[in-house]
């Protein structure tokens, strides 16, 4: 076992940071086999002798790997009926979209965050709920449970096309949510069924998988609409267990898409994930190691309830993003919009989207996100120093920090700044902005002690309401004073 982890931690270590090239390492005699309806495997290019894929095995047989098939429908939430191209299908009925569900590497259906999952979804939708369970494939070696992931996809596509062949399904009305291992092995169903109609990749896997050719991996060829949520990205090398790179239609960055709040940092996870598996403590690295990796997972149902919009806005980047460089209005062409997880559609924003969340153990997980700008117009030069606003809200009343001595004011001056908040204070009825100088005594003699600023500007990105107040008082270091709506 402990050999196994040593070859994806090489594997890791050999593969580039940001490349698509798929160079073979060497000349690799390849091995082929073919399972009969499932089709031909091989550990030829592309899916081994490369450098994300140094050491590539077969995958298992059908019958070894064992993919069986639980229905859940509104008529039956509770007792979950096997279904499969050779039984009878239970409650399942084509009139119906039906969701696939596909967990990961050492996870199984029976887990409290597929059942919740589950749970929200047939609460919300009139829905056939599939889980697709293959915990007898998807154990150590890693590399085995990786090969094993194209015919765990290929059963899934079989199950899909005979539901359309025999049943009068519609391959636009299946949905295949996967995490993980099952990110990827929903990249393969899509990829034999055509026309799917969505895939949702949660967290899909990295290890051998990220940077490889697109025949490899998840990609948006796998469905008509296919988006991703990345929770655990971090490079390889710092065994990320997810992936940074664009996969989908649409790719949602929650916190940037890595290290998830309160979830152990990369260096930690490392330490946790060798002792864990040295000691075969499944548990302990399900809970610890996999905390920001299963977060696209507690992320994806929180959505289902609709209690928050979870918007993603369009950036360069996340640094960007969190430094309020990024505009969050969603219209137009350049800066578009969309919302993460069940509720994301293929008619708003594509490409790399940015939001926050609270951590996992903060219920429901949303931030509302918003955008102050402040506009300036004293008589006096410049100023520095503290700028605190209070928000008046119709259901609550919070107190920000605009800018703690940071930004030289200067008149006629226009500061915008990305303020997340984690409660919903209602619609904003008031402002009321403090102002307190510098303290430094080298440089506080360059800046005034009192300071108007003329207008403030309260931006509610995730509802794209905004609303302007305003003022003619000069604010005296120390003191505030109250904007109306103008």
């Amino acid at each position: 076992m402990l050999f196994s982890l040593a070859l994806v931690v090489l594997s890791f270590v050999t593969s580039p940071v940001h490349s698509d090239k798929h160079i073979p390492v060497r000349k690799l005699r390849a091995s082929d086999t073919c399972y009969g309806e499932y089709g031909c495997f091989t550990t030829g290019y592309p899916f081994g002798g490369t450098l994300q894929r140094p050491f590539t095995v077969l995958p298992d047989r059908p019958g070894v790997i064992g993919t069986t098939f639980y229905l859940y429908t509104r008529e039956a939430r509770k007792n979950r009926t096997e279904v499969s191209r050779y039984t009878s299908l239970g409650t399942w009925k084509a009139s119906r979209p039906t969701k696939f569900f596909i967990h990961g590497f050492l996870d199984s259906t029976n887990k409290p965050w597929w059942i919740d999952m589950k749970n929200a979804i047939l609460q919300v939708d009139d829905v056939n709920v599939i889980m697709t369970d293959w915990s007898k494939g998807n154990g150590f070696p890693y590399e085995k449970a990786a090969a094993n992931t194209q015919v765990v996809g290929a059963e899934i596509a079989l199950f899909i096309q005979y539901l359309i062949a025999e049943h009068g399904a519609q391959a636009s009305d299946f949905h295949v949510i996967g995490h993980s291992l099952g990110g990827q092995t929903a990249g393969y169903a899509g990829e034999r069924v055509k026309g799917l109609g969505r895939i949702t990749g949660l967290d899909p896997a990295g290890p051998y998988f990220e940077n490889t050719d697109p025949r490899v991996r998840l990609d948006p060829t796998d469905a008509q609409f296919v988006d991703v949520i990345h929770t655990d990205g971090t490079h390889n090398l710092l065994l990320g267990l997810g992936s940074l790179q664009r996969m989908g239609h649409v790719d949602f960055f929650p916190n940037g898409g890595f290290d998830q709040p309160k979830c152990p940092k990369t260096s930690g996870k490392l330490m946790h994930l060798v002792w864990q598996l040295g000691t075969m403590n499944v548990e302990g690295f399900m809970e610890t190691s996999l905390c920001s990796h299963l977060s696209a997972v507690y992320f994806f149902t929180d959505t289902v309830r609709n209690q928050c919009p979870y918007v993603g806005f369009s950036c360069s980047n996340f640094d960007d993003f969190s430094a309020g460089k990024c505009s969050l209005q969603c219209d137009g062409n350049e800066h578009q919009c969309n919302r993460m997880g069940y509720w994301a559609t293929p008619s708003d924003g594509k490409g790399d989207l940015y939001l926050k969340t609270q951590d996992a153990n903060a219920f429901p997980f949303c931030v509302h996100h918003y955008q102050l700008t402040l506009e300036s117009g004293s008589e006096y030069a410049q100023t520095r120093g503290k700028v605190s606003l209070t928000l008046v809200g119709t259901l609550q009343t919070v107190t920000v920090v605009f800018d703690d001595d940071q930004t030289t004011f200067k008149r006629g001056s226009v500061e915008t700044r990305f303020i997340p908040l984690t409660v919903d204070i209602g619609e904003v009825t008031e402002v009321n902005i403090e102002f307190k100088k510098t303290q430094n005594w080298i440089s506080s003699s360059w800046y005034s002690s009192s300071w108007l600023f003329t207008k403030a500007t309260v931006f509610h990105a995730d509802q794209q309401q905004s609303r302007a107040f305003c003022s003619r008082e000069s604010i005296v270091s120390g003191t505030a004073a109250r904007f109306a709506s103008c």
